[in-house]
């Protein structure tokens, strides 16, 4: 059996970041959260997630400032970052993928678009026999 993939969701509307993980897990993924920046960088000295789903919009530090911060730390330089966020301008766009973002989803989003877009980037090659 291998382990599953492990998500980190960062976002300051806890019951946004509680759904989003509710689906995660059911859809077999561990899942990580964080309601703002501090939270998420101190799970981030513990775990290394397969994969992070972080909203732009949050007090204080905001998504882009962290995955710009992410991209220049060598234990997650590498790690998928998708950006969530109700912006929905291509300047909005812009900005994550310039901040190091490999993907941008925008909001509200269904269940099935965030799945499609974690699969995109985690899915598991499946044995041969």
């Amino acid at each position: 059996m291998t382990a599953k993939s492990t998500i980190l969701v960062i976002d300051d509307e806890r019951a946004f970041c509680d759904v989003v993980a509710e689906i995660l897990s059911n859809s077999g993924y561990e899942v990580k959260k964080a309601y703002d920046v501090d939270q998420a960088l101190s799970i981030l000295q513990n775990i290394r997630p397969d994969l992070i789903l972080v909203d732009i919009m949050m007090p204080g530090v905001d998504g882009l400032s962290l995955t710009r911060q992410l991209r220049c730390d060598p234990c997650h330089a590498e790690t998928p970052i998708i950006v969530a966020s109700a912006k929905s301008t291509p300047e909005d766009y812009d900005n994550a993928i310039q901040s190091g973002a490999n993907d941008f989803l925008l909001k509200p989003f269904s269940a099935s678009t965030l799945r499609n877009m974690i699969d995109k980037y985690l899915t598991q090659p499946q044995p041969t026999s």
